[in-house]
C-alpha cells in the first residue's frame, strides 16, 4: 500500500500510523522545517502516480481543491480532516465527480474500543452532554484558523464535528433524532487573546468567527464545543441517569489506535458499497448540520 500525506501538522501522526500499518508513505508540506518529500504535492503525483490512501491535513480552505485532484489522480481512498469541505453541496459533488475514488471525513473517534460501552450506557440515560471545552486553546488567533472566510467557522468547523461523529457513534437513532438548537457565539476578540495553549497569537491579524458552539437535539443530547471556557479542560461525557445521578467518562484526546483502526477499516471495506453509503450519509449529515451554525 502507498499512501499520501498533505500536511505534517496532525499529518505527522498520520504517517506514524500508516507506517505501523506497513504503508509505503509519502509526505507534502510547504514549510521546510516539516521536513516532507514534496513542497508540493503535483510534483508527488507526478513522481509516484497512483496512491491507494490520500490524506489531507491542510487548512480548511485548501481541503476543496486537494480533494479533487486527489480524484483527478485516480486515489483509492481519500480521508479529508474535518471539517471536511466548506458546505454539502461540494462534498455532494465531489463524490459525484469522482465516483471511482472513495471518501471520507475523518471520523477517528468512532474506531474508540469503548464505543458499544458508551453506547450502551447514553440509552439507559435520560439524558446525554457530549463536552469538548478547553480551557484557553484557541488555535492560532489571528490565522486563518480564525478568519471564516478561510477555515469557514471557528469552534464549529474545528472541535464540534468530533461530538457529532461520536454522537453519530453512539446514537442508533442519530438520522430521526431532530436538531432542536443550535447556539454559536464569538466571546472574545482579538486584542483580548493575549495567550493560547495551542499555536501564537497573530495579534494584528483576523479573529471573526465562533468560539463557542452548542447543539441541542429533541430526544436527550446536548453537544458543547468551547475554545475558551477560561475554566479546567472538560472533554468527557456526561450521562444523567434516571435517579438523576451524573456518571462521568472522560474523553481526552482521540486514542492514536483509533486512527489506525479507521484507515485499516476503510481499506478492508474499499469495495464495500454498504460501508462507504454509510461514510457518506453520515458525511453529509455532519456537513448540514455545522453549514447552519
Amino acid at each position: 500500500m502507498k499512501s499520501l500525506v498533505i500536511g505534517m501538522g496532525i499529518g505527522q501522526l498520520y504517517k506514524a500510523v500508516l507506517e505501523e500499518l506497513g504503508h509505503e508513505v509519502i509526505t507534502v508540506d510547504q514549510d521546510p522545517v516539516k521536513g516532507a518529500d514534496f513542497y508540493d504535492y503535483g510534483f508527488a503525483f507526478a513522481a509516484h502516480g497512483h496512491f491507494d490512501t490520500i490524506h489531507v491535513c491542510t487548512p480548511n480552505f485548501t481541503h476543496a481543491n486537494l480533494a479533487r485532484h486527489a480524484g483527478i489522480h485516480g486515489a483509492g481512498i481519500v480521508f479529508v480532516e474535518k471539517p471536511g469541505l466548506e458546505n454539502s453541496a461540494l462534498w455532494a459533488q465531489l463524490c459525484e465527480d469522482f465516483p471511482n475514488t472513495r471518501y471520507m471525513m475523518v471520523k477517528n473517534n468512532q474506531w474508540r474500543d469503548n464505543i458499544k460501552a458508551l453506547q450502551a450506557r447514553a440509552e439507559s440515560a435520560k439524558a446525554v452532554n457530549l463536552n469538548w471545552i478547553n480551557r484557553d486553546r484557541v488555535p492560532n488567533p489571528g490565522t486563518w484558523f480564525t478568519t471564516k472566510n478561510l477555515a469557514f467557522g471557528g469552534v464549529s468547523r474545528d472541535l464540534m464535528p468530533h461530538l457529532l461523529s461520536l454522537y453519530i457513534a453512539m446514537n442508533p437513532v442519530w438520522r430521526t433524532d431532530n436538531v432542536n438548537v443550535i447556539e454559536a457565539d464569538r466571546k472574545w476578540q482579538l486584542n483580548e487573546l493575549t495567550t493560547t495553549d495551542y499555536g501564537q497569537v497573530k495579534a494584528d491579524g483576523v479573529y471573526d468567527v465562533d468560539d463557542v458552539c452548542r447543539i441541542t437535539f429533541t430526544d436527550k443530547w446536548t453537544l458543547t464545543a468551547n475554545w475558551r471556557s477560561m475554566d479546567q479542560d472538560k472533554r468527557n461525557i456526561e450521562f444523567i441517569m434516571p435517579n438523576d445521578a451524573v456518571e462521568t467518562f472522560e474523553l481526552g484526546l482521540c486514542p492514536e489506535y483509533a486512527y489506525k483502526e479507521m484507515i485499516r477499516d476503510a481499506v478492508a471495506n474499499l469495495n464495500n458499497n454498504v460501508f462507504w453509503k454509510k461514510q457518506y450519509e453520515q458525511d453529509m449529515w455532519i456537513h448540514q448540520i455545522i453549514e447552519n451554525v
